[in-house]
């Protein structure tokens, strides 16, 4: 579905090339040993391998996703509704205009550094198409969804964005808001948290979607990269890193589920990477690298709620605080504070070695990962074809790689391609 390639399909009649619009010669009767046989070469369309008859399936992808021309609709892309200047006020009057999605006449990477803050008060999709860069100039936020407002963010990045009192240094949403391949990146908050994105405030229960995202570099006294305060939250596909403050909070009055995300590298908070007092479920996430600011050996997950934080399929290279409930087919690296169990496939007291991690680094997809087998210890790693497929939860990876990859899936947010 994300990339465009020549493949070759088996047909009755022989082998046949197949260039651009996939399919054999018939265009029907597609034979495949695996789902990238049944590329179609349509971004909006998801190509499946029936493993019992061999044959072809192409469905399509969520109303909305985005294509290189716009975004996915009943399987086709449809196009820009309109471009408007690479202007704050073509900012402002995009979203005046409501509807799109609108995009940007920038000719290249442009940063926009706006005077004022940005009100969106109109049920509205801005797309950036990778070249826009809204900066706050670091003496207002950037970006405030109003209530009652639905508004979709998609290839731009948010940056500059700062609060000396109150939250959300980059982003404010108190309406429904939904960010897709977007950077939220150095941005802050002095006093509160959010430096990169705040869901929800008092008064405002707050709906928010991340995909295919990067949330880095931001600071805040906590949740220095993403705060659900108010609301819900659910994060696919992304990657919160190298925040101050920590990386992920969830707060009493927030229900979060991430899946499919890596949170690494993160620093401050209670638990370094996430910290939760609300209700928060991980699935096929990776987290690693994450340290606190206090004298204490969390460097992963805090849960100061009375509620467990559930985890499943995932990875926890460092340690957890506080009641953690597994769903199976976890792992934490090195020791054993996460109250995993056997019994559930979990495994703990893994070493590094035995885990073998990669860095933080560009694995492919639009976001960077930790890939398993790729620490400098050799090929295996115990998070490689661990979980039974039909125990697997989604058919993706972080980078949109099929899971399983292999007989089996893999713990964590990539899946090893075998």
């Amino acid at each position: 579905m994300r990339y465009l390639f020549r493949f070759v399909c088996v047909c009755a009649l022989g082998i046949v090339p197949v260039v651009g619009v996939g399919g054999c010669a018939d265009g029907d009767d597609r034979q495949c040993n695996t789902a990238d046989d049944c590329n179609d070469s349509n971004e909006c369309t998801q190509g499946a391998c029936d493993a019992a008859s061999g044959t072809c399936s192409n469905t399509p992808v969520a109303d909305g996703a985005i294509c290189e021309a716009g975004a996915c609709q009943s399987g086709s892309c449809e196009p820009i509704a309109s471009v408007f200047p690479c202007t704050e006020q073509g900012i402002r009057d995009a979203i005046a205009a409501g509807g799109g999605p609108h995009a940007f006449d920038c000719v290249g990477a442009t940063t926009v550094t706006i005077e004022s803050y940005i009100d969106i008060d109109n049920d509205v999709i801005l797309d950036g198409q990778g070249n826009l860069e809204v900066n706050g100039n670091r003496t207002h936020r950037v970006f405030t969804v109003l209530a009652n407002v639905t508004a979709e963010l998609r290839r731009l990045t948010v940056s500059g964005g700062a609060q000396s009192y109150f939250v959300g240094g980059g982003i404010l949403n108190r309406g429904t808001a939904t960010l897709v391949r977007c950077t939220v990146s150095g941005n802050m908050t002095e006093e509160m948290g959010g430096g990169g994105i705040t869901n929800g405030d008092p008064g405002h229960d707050g709906e928010l979607t991340i995909i295919d995202s990067t949330i880095s570099g931001n600071t805040a006294p906590v949740a220095g990269g993403v705060s659900n305060w108010h609301g819900s939250m659910t994060v696919i596909n992304t990657t919160v890193s190298g925040n101050t403050g920590g990386g992920l909070g969830n707060d009493f009055w927030g229900t979060a589920t991430v899946t499919n995300s890596t949170v690494s590298g993160n620093i401050g908070g209670w638990g370094g990477g996430v910290d939760n007092f609300g209700s928060l479920t991980l699935v096929h996430t990776t987290v690693s690298d994450n340290f606190t600011d206090f004298n204490v050996v969390v460097r992963g997950i805090a849960n100061l709620s009375e509620s467990p934080v559930t985890l499943v399929n995932s990875v926890v290279d460092g340690d957890c605080f506080g009641n953690i409930n597994s769903n199976g087919y976890n792992i934490e690296s090195p020791g054993n504070t996460c109250g995993f169990d056997e019994a559930k496939g979990d495994q703990f007291d893994v070493t590094e070695a035995q885990l073998n991690l990669g860095e933080l680094a560009d694995n492919g997809g639009s976001t960077m990962t930790h890939k398993p087998g790729d620490g400098g210890f050799g090929e295996g790693s115990v998070a490689i074809d661990t979980i039974p497929r039909d125990s697997c939860g989604v058919d993706e990876d972080q980078r949109g790689e099929s899971r399983p990859g292999g007989t089996m899936c893999d713990v964590g947010s990539v899946e090893v391609q075998r």
